[in-house]
């Protein structure tokens, strides 16, 4: 208390100025219309600039809130067009008998290797989530990986910058299957192997998901031939492709849950016994 006092005794004469400045402006104002109207365009020009720094202020604490119900409405635009992909590429008359088993979540990335020869992710969902290993990553615009362990609240990714790792795709013109890897040298470029030679390809055509394997529903696209070559020693094409997605600069993801995989995989044991 004796500090504010002691303030009040040492800022008295500026303290003064101010109360009578205030004072002066109140007489100006009530009593000249020209004041009036003044002081009305500047207080309306302060209100409006402390307006848009407070709405700035709560745009930027609800930039969280926003962004994830961004991404639930992206989630659910990816399922509808993971859907029509699928469906595109069969038959018309399987178009109402076919049943999509996959359960779409979203994810952030929290770390992506790229520099090595096997490569690998970090996602910030894991068993407390529902996440399971074995299940398929993919970006906005392509496929990333496969989930190989989880954490409670983590899980590691086998990235396709992984020269082990082989991805099932087919040809979308065509409808022939290959085995899409890395390179090891630029994150978009990839290699199609084992198409047989009696295909039709052609540069610019567009490559997807196979289907074939319970990671990957049918129809994800996955890039472009840039080129091919024919081996007539084993009789299949080598194609060059060009991916749409970047997989070293992908920040969010969705995780493709089969729901599926355990019947898929009960089967599979009883075939093989």
């Amino acid at each position: 208390m004796q500090r504010i006092l002691n303030a009040l005794v040492q800022y008295r004469n500026s303290l003064l100025y101010i109360v009578l400045l205030g004072i002066s402006l109140l007489f100006l104002n009530g009593k000249s219309s020209f004041h009036q109207n003044q002081f009305g365009k500047y207080s309306l020009k302060i209100s409006q600039g402390l307006y848009s720094w407070t709405h700035q202020i709560e745009n930027y604490f609800r930039l969280r809130k926003i962004n994830d119900q961004l991404l639930q409405e992206n989630k659910t635009l990816k399922g509808l067009a993971i859907r029509s992909d699928d469906l595109f590429l069969y038959p018309k008359t399987f178009s109402n008998k076919r049943r999509f088993g996959f359960e779409i979540k979203t994810a952030s990335v929290i770390k992506n290797s790229f520099l090595n020869q096997r490569n690998y992710l970090i996602i910030d969902k894991g068993s407390a989530d529902g996440i399971q290993t074995e299940t398929a990553i993919i970006s906005n615009k392509g496929i990333v990986g496969i989930i190989k362990s989880v954490s409670d609240n983590y899980a590691s990714v086998i990235s396709i910058l992984n020269q082990d790792l082989k991805i099932n795709v087919r040809l979308k013109n065509s409808g022939v299957f290959g085995a899409l890897s890395w390179k090891g040298s630029n994150p978009k470029k990839f290699i199609v192997e084992d198409v047989v030679m009696n295909a039709s390809l052609e540069i610019g055509d567009t490559i997807v998901t196979g289907g074939m394997s319970s990671y990957f529903p049918l129809g994800i696209p996955v890039g472009t031939i840039s080129s091919f070559d024919r081996n007539s020693k084993n009789g299949f094409y080598t194609i060059d492709v060009d991916l749409f997605e970047d997989p070293s600069q992908v920040y969010y993801v969705y995780i493709l849950q089969n729901k599926d995989k355990e019947e898929i995989n009960t089967l599979k044991q009883d075939i093989s016994k």
